[in-house]
């Protein structure tokens, strides 16, 4: 692919997308090129965020490979301490379920941000308070993807072996490909090597401090620079083509059924493997994983009848413009040039934005009021699973502390009440306030909401 193409597309996005740089690596038929634009270079350090999972798979399928572990033994033959809501998940769930997110547990992406603002808990805290957490499924009836349950794996790996996963990860994975410049975690990378980061909420880009995404493991800890990571993506591809390894090589084969992560390609089927998600586009198999943080992007494909494989990172919660990016990508390698990707997932994503900002404008209403901080709300709220929610006064109006973030509350016409969290999930969050305790619609799959009891 001709470096002038990779710098019309890469600046092309850039525009489109509103981003303030873009990390662009591409491997083919033996030829690398990687190139940072806008306001980062070679040497920054991008968070990876659920790319991270690729590495925590491959870790636990080498060791599985090794004989030391099972895909298919209970979880709990390696950790006796596991719990869960479900008895027969807690008795049964094992690495290859929850490498393939069939635990039966929806996303409880809220519980990753609880407890930020007084204590952050420890891997094994969080995977303590898994426990909790209430399922919408039975095991292995539904794909439903948790960063949460990665977390569980990755302690549970620990355990397994005697040894933290990034000692290990450090050790079998990084020193074997020289990638020295990728970092287990936040609390390792240099921070002046990280670039700010970005959100864009309602077409307007705005810069939020850098917040860490906490103690979850191998579910979406990393850093790493574009060059490592292309590093990384071709290691993928050329393992997927060649491995003898029979549970790597399940790595790359369906596990569980899901949609199309985005369903801009016409893909005819969707599947999650150990780490690594997959469809087909334009009659070729598609391996892909994207990772998405406050104020980061991250993405690695590989097209392996094609010799392909390719890296984007950028610092702004842009997911759907790397998308764009991947099926540009491989286009130019097939010679086909009759799609503008930026253009038409730009149009997409307008549209889904429009509709979102609509059905919040509905809930809100035409009159939506701030809920008054009256003393007897205030303090803490805790929930076994979840850990701690804070109402707090701020300027008279309540407000939410939700991580290391206040959120107002607001009230519309018909007495309903909201958390308005423009941060993560951009939406609003139900919220009912009682006497000494709250209740929240912490995750949308779940039918009841979240019970947190005022802490005295």
């Amino acid at each position: 692919m001709e470096k002038q193409k990779i710098t019309d597309f890469a600046e092309k996005v850039m525009d489109k997308f509103n981003l303030h740089s873009l990390g662009f690596g591409v491997y083919h038929k033996n030829e690398s090129y990687s190139h940072v634009y806008g306001d980062a270079n070679e040497d920054s350090l991008y968070p990876l965020a659920s790319i991270s999972k690729s590495f925590l798979a491959t870790a636990i399928c080498q060791l599985a490979d090794e004989g030391k572990i099972s895909l298919d033994d209970p979880l709990k033959k390696y950790w006796p301490d596991f719990k869960m809501v479900d008895k027969y998940v807690e008795d049964h769930l094992t690495f290859r379920d929850a490498l393939s997110h069939q635990s039966g547990l929806p996303a409880h992406d809220l519980m990753r941000f609880t407890n930020m603002n007084k204590h952050d808990l420890s891997l094994k805290e969080k995977a303590e308070h898994v426990g909790y957490l209430q399922p919408n499924h039975e095991l292995r009836v539904k794909m439903q993807y948790s960063n949460l349950v990665y977390a569980v794996a990755t302690y549970v790996m620990e355990q397994a072996i005697s040894q933290d996963y990034g000692s290990y990860e450090r050790e079998h994975l990084l020193k074997p490909l020289h990638m020295n410049d990728t970092y287990i975690n936040h609390n390792e990378a240099p921070r002046d090597r990280i670039p700010k980061p970005y959100i864009r909420d309602n077409d307007v880009t705005e810069e939020v401090p850098f917040i860490a995404p906490g103690k979850v493991g191998g579910a979406s800890s990393m850093l790493a620079t574009i060059s490592d990571l292309l590093t990384w993506a071709e290691f993928q591809l050329k393992t997927q083509k060649s491995t003898k390894d029979e549970v790597t090589a399940q790595r790359y084969l369906p596990q569980s059924i899901m949609l199309p992560n985005r369903p801009y390609g016409g893909a005819n089927f969707g599947a999650y493997g150990l780490g690594m998600m997959m469809e087909d586009y334009r009659g070729h198999k598609y391996f892909y994983h994207s990772g998405s943080y406050i104020g980061y992007c991250s993405f690695l494909g590989f097209v392996p009848d094609l010799d392909l494989a390719f890296v984007f990172t950028t610092n702004m919660d842009s997911t759907d413009s790397i998308f764009a990016l991947g099926y540009q990508t491989i286009d130019e390698t097939l010679g086909i040039h009759d799609t503008d990707w930026a253009d038409k997932v730009s149009k997409i994503m307008a549209d889904k934005n429009r509709a979102r900002e609509d059905n919040i404008a509905k809930l809100k209403g035409p009159s939506p009021k701030a809920v008054k901080a009256t003393a007897e709300l205030l303090g803490d709220y805790q929930n076994p699973g979840y850990g701690l929610v804070t109402l707090c006064d701020e300027n008279g109006e309540l407000k939410a502390t939700i991580g290391k973030w206040n959120y107002p509350v607001i009230e519309n016409a018909d007495g309903k009440m909201f958390i308005e969290e423009r941060l993560y999930q951009h939406g609003l969050i139900p919220i009912t306030l009682g006497k000494d305790k709250i209740a929240l619609q912490s995750d949308p799959a779940l039918k009841e909401p979240t019970e947190f009891t005022k802490v005295k």
